[in-house]
């Protein structure tokens, strides 16, 4: 879960630095005065170059950030995502919601309690529990939604 964490704090900054990179490419008011530097020939496009080459080199890694994220909403939720497995089935969504904003999201503490409609000190607990009973079914089984009693 750590992993989805990571990943999520990092395809969040990718996001935020492409944003940044794209503001800087709007439209600029008209300057009427002489340039400050003369023989400097600006690039107009040099901004948008710049991102779509960032963009590029970074696919890959904010694809794997996201393969990432993926298989843990497959243990939150089951490997259809919709709560018919995962931790989700086996404790309930109020448990897999906490996982998926602590970890998928990559919230606060603060956040995953807003978010959940409970108080951080029953998020950090939730949290606690759904991961030892991942640990103790083993990620398969948890994502099929099976305890110990199912085959």
């Amino acid at each position: 879960m750590e992993a989805a964490r990571r990943s999520a704090i990092e395809a969040e900054r990718t996001r935020r630095a492409l944003a940044r990179m794209a503001s800087r490419e709007g439209p600029r008011a008209q300057s009427y005065r002489p340039g400050t530097s003369p023989g400097r020939v600006a690039d107009p496009m040099a901004a948008t170059d710049e991102r779509m080459d960032y963009e590029a080199r970074m696919r890959s890694r904010v694809e794997a950030d996201y393969a990432i994220i993926d298989e843990a909403c497959d243990v939150i939720y089951g490997s259809d995502q919709t709560g018919s497995g995962g931790v989700c089935s086996l404790l309930g969504s109020a448990y897999a919601d906490c996982l998926w904003w602590r970890y998928c999201a990559a919230a606060t503490w603060a956040e995953v309690a807003e978010a959940c409609g409970m108080s951080e000190r029953w998020c950090r607990d939730a949290v606690s529990v759904a991961c030892d009973a991942v640990d103790a079914y083993g990620v398969g089984r948890v994502i099929r939604g099976l305890g110990l009693a199912e085959g």
